[in-house]
């Protein structure tokens, strides 16, 4: 799996929080990452003084691609610290910070894009969308409008199969639909 899909994943997972909580982008993508892995893994959440100590070694580059995302916290220093080489360490950077562009940046243009959803999703509410579905629809709108660098086919291509791993297989049909219409109406 691509280090872009596993970023889309996460954001497709803190879009879907932010719906539910209305909790600040910020902080759940500081949340997300901070406790990702340990999550997964089993681990506590409590940092002992020696990580944070361990974390105070992130490379200085590192911390000042996190700072400028707006998501550098100790808890997520920690978790960069413990990838054993620099590549690792550059990998996981990568995937936090473009997570973080996408949930902040679908987030800061929600309402542009669920009218843009709303047009192409011919038949459906907003409020009758499935929250999967209606986040992946909201990334997947934000990318094809404000991330000019990735070309529609491969955001419609990656929001599709989000779409089949979170929900199903009708929901990637749905999203596909749905997309296209944005970029086709966008000339993408």
């Amino acid at each position: 799996m691509g280090k872009r899909r596993k970023s889309r994943e996460s954001a497709i997972q803190c879009l879907y929080q932010w719906e539910m909580t209305g909790t600040a982008p910020e902080v759940i993508l500081q949340e997300y990452w901070g406790m990702h892995d340990r999550n997964r893994n089993g681990e506590s959440h409590d940092h002992t003084g020696a990580d944070i100590e361990q974390a105070s070694g992130t490379p200085e580059d590192l911390k000042v691609r996190l700072e400028h995302a707006g998501i550098c916290t100790d808890s997520i220093l920690v978790e960069i610290s413990r990838q054993e080489r620099r590549d690792e360490q550059v990998a996981l950077v990568d995937r936090i910070v473009f997570a973080a562009s996408l949930v902040l940046g679908t987030v800061a243009h929600v309402e542009e894009i669920d009218a843009m959803i709303s047009e192409h999703a011919r038949h459906w509410r907003m409020n009758r969308l499935g929250l999967v579905e209606k986040s992946i629809l909201r990334l997947g709108g934000y990318e094809l409008v404000y991330e000019e660098e990735t070309p529609a086919a491969v955001v419609i291509d990656e929001a599709v199969e989000l779409a089949k791993r979170f929900s199903g297989p009708e929901a990637g049909s749905f999203v596909n639909g749905v997309l296209d219409g944005m970029s086709k109406h966008l000339g993408t």
